[in-house]
């Protein structure tokens, strides 16, 4: 049965929604999207407190070598971030070391640039900043000159403008620009891997920044690609391959340095450092261009009939023109060049126009084979030519860096500064065997097959004068892989072997220039100042005092190392100790030599036993002397019958 009395009625509608006010509505908006934001800020936060992010400082701070004097260092590794495209092969300055605050009496010169400006392929003590700090040494008798290399590999302009912004900071009586190689290939050019060159100027610190954050660090390591092993970084650097003559690339490369260039100079003058501006030189009459079309071939092949008619003249400007129609500009262009010089006009900087004079030395008119080893890289006497133009440029500065022109006139030749700063047919080899290399990439080899062939010869040439254990250290050389701040010296390899044959003298000269080819304050130093000296006793019989006071200064350098932290590898320790051992100090090599056993291992922990059962026995451990032996003949596999001849030639015989 229906219940009649049930209600027929439709329920009540809801009441109407009352419309959100513009501002609530604005604030409503305004929470949404901060949400994200404000995440990824925390995850930012998070991220920073475990040391992601930011910009590595390309100048640290590293401690104390005397009170109220600082050891700071160039950083090698601060270079990396601008290398995102290819974060496993970026391009480095060599590690240097000066004291703050400045020394009384010190000229302090920071040198930019780029691979050219550091010296590459030459060793850094052949490098042009070696030759400058040479020269002004002579012209200057009684002041200290610093040359602080900042030479990168493979970077634009761009990454150089911090470098800069650093260095003001750092008691700089002189800033020299070398700047301009890279503005297509390197890192931030325009035409290279990441291309950032190509963005409007204004946008380059905020991709920088952008870059710079810890959440695209994290991303870009989680996502990044291993290096290929068998491309070179001059190789993984190209983006576009080619570039057209009429192309805004090119355009925008002579926007690029110019503006940066400005920045930099703007930055010095803002702090009243001096400045020299230098145009960069390149091989014009020996490199056939690099890229494929455009005429540049052609240009080339007629600058060179021009030049064997003897018409140096029209050869010239046809060298000239061949690398401007180069689709592939490794080497600056005449645009780029003259970016460099507008800057210098623009900011009333003295100009240092190598390029131009390059061209004046070279017989053909335009810069070859004399003064540059490559595109764009110096031989031993484009380096100290070119260390002779900035010298003589600075002729034109005001006191106290104006330099005498009779001083200058009076220099020695280059030959005498190459043979004091240590040319020898080892580094030669290297040189040689480094640009084979280069030459060897299939785009360089493609157009310059003559130039391989000419290094390959030279390096089979050297090859043939070696003898077998030589031969073999160099072939060890050449599978090495190069650390932050550089490649180990072959001097130092092939002086090993000499010591070994016997040959002292040899491996005592050798020794002595490996020991200006790495950076102070490592462990190499020490190392090859250890040998040096052993060399020395070896042919004196004794140690001068001269020596010892070099091996104790050796020592306060190792101490100031392990003071601070760097003693990851055990050869500073191991060092130390046998440099202690040198002067007679058994006693004080103990502890050293104790700490060196646990990070090393093979050949360079039984060389560390022996020395430290030398120092036992020596100072009346006899005991203790044999249980290490013991230990080594029972745990050294392989080398146990070189810890029992120890034991036969080092402990009393009972």
């Amino acid at each position: 049965m229906v219940d009649t009395n049930m209600s027929t009625s439709q329920p009540s509608p809801p009441p109407a929604r009352v419309p959100l006010s513009m501002w609530k509505k604005l604030l409503f908006t305004v929470i949404t999207m901060s949400i994200p934001l404000v995440l990824l800020a925390i995850v930012e936060l998070g991220l920073r407190l475990f040391g992601w992010g930011g910009y590595p400082p390309f100048f640290r701070m590293v401690g104390e070598v005397a009170p109220n004097q600082q050891l700071w260092m160039v950083e090698p590794a601060a270079s990396t971030p601008y290398f995102f495209a290819n974060p496993t092969r970026p391009g480095y300055a060599e590690q240097s070391s000066f004291v703050m605050p400045k020394p009384a009496g010190t000229v302090r010169i920071f040198l930019f640039g780029e691979s050219a400006a550091k010296g590459y392929p030459q060793p850094r003590n052949l490098a042009m900043s070696a030759f400058m700090e040479a020269m002004l040494t002579d012209a200057w008798p009684g002041r200290t000159v610093e040359v602080i290399n900042m030479g990168t590999t493979a970077v634009a302009s761009f990454p150089i403008i911090p470098m800069v912004s650093e260095a003001v900071a750092l008691q700089p009586d002189l800033f020299v620009f070398y700047v301009g190689n890279n503005e297509f290939f390197g890192a931030y050019g325009t035409a290279s891997i990441n291309s950032a060159g190509t963005l409007p100027d204004w946008a380059l610190p905020w991709m920088r920044a952008a870059r710079g954050l810890a959440v695209v660090q994290v991303f870009d390591r989680v996502f990044q690609r291993s290096a290929e092993k068998d491309r070179t970084l001059m190789e993984q650097m190209i983006g576009q391959t080619v570039i057209a003559a009429d192309s805004p690339l090119r355009d925008a490369a002579a926007r690029n340095l110019n503006a940066h260039l400005g920045q930099m100079l703007d930055a010095a003058q803002a702090a009243g450092i001096p400045t020299i501006v230098c145009t960069t030189a390149s091989n014009e009459s020996g490199v056939a261009p690099l890229g494929e079309g455009g005429g540049a071939s052609e240009r080339f092949a007629d600058a060179k009939k021009l030049s064997a008619a003897g018409d140096r003249v029209h050869a010239a400007e046809a060298f000239l023109a061949a690398r401007d129609l180069d689709t592939m500009p490794w080497r600056p262009t005449s645009s780029t060049e003259d970016s460099i010089r507008r800057a210098a006009l623009s900011h009333n900087a003295p100009l240092c126009d190598i390029a131009a004079r390059f061209r004046q030395l070279s017989p053909e008119g335009a810069t070859g084979w004399e003064l540059a080893d490559d595109h764009v890289h110096l031989t031993v006497r484009g380096q100290a030519e070119a260390a002779r133009a900035i010298a003589e440029t600075m002729a034109t500065l005001p006191p106290p860096l104006a330099v005498d022109p009779v001083a200058l006139a009076a220099l020695p030749s280059w030959q005498s500064y190459a043979q004091r700063l240590g040319t020898n047919n080892f580094d030669d080899y290297r040189v040689h065997h480094t640009l084979r290399i280069l030459f060897g990439i299939p785009f360089m080899k493609r157009s310059n097959a003559e130039a391989f062939t000419r290094f390959n010869t030279l390096c089979q040439e050297a090859e043939s004068r070696m003898s077998v254990p030589i031969a073999d250290t160099v072939r060890q050389w050449q599978t090495m892989t190069p650390h932050a701040g550089g490649l180990r010296p072959i001097t130092g390899m092939v002086a090993r072997t000499m010591l070994r044959e016997g040959n002292i003298p040899e491996a005592a000269r050798l020794y002595e220039i490996a020991c200006s080819q790495v950076p102070p304050y490592t462990s190499w130093q020490i190392e090859y100042v250890y040998f040096l000296i052993a060399c020395h006793e070896k042919l004196q019989g004794s140690l001068t005092e001269a020596d010892r006071a070099s091996a104790a200064d050796a020592i306060a350098d190792g101490q100031f190392l392990l003071k601070n932290g760097y003693s990851s590898s055990g050869l500073t320790e191991r060092y130390v100790g046998r440099l202690h051992q040198l002067r007679g100090e058994w006693a004080a090599s103990i502890p050293y030599l104790q700490d060196a056993r646990s990070k090393l291992n093979a050949d360079d922990l039984v060389a560390c036993d022996q020395a430290l059962v030398m120092a036992l026995v020596k100072t009346g451990r006899a005991p203790d002397a044999a249980e290490l032996i013991e230990r080594g003949i029972r745990d050294s596999g392989k080398f146990s019958s070189t810890y029992r001849q120890m034991r036969e030639q080092l402990l009393p015989k009972r």
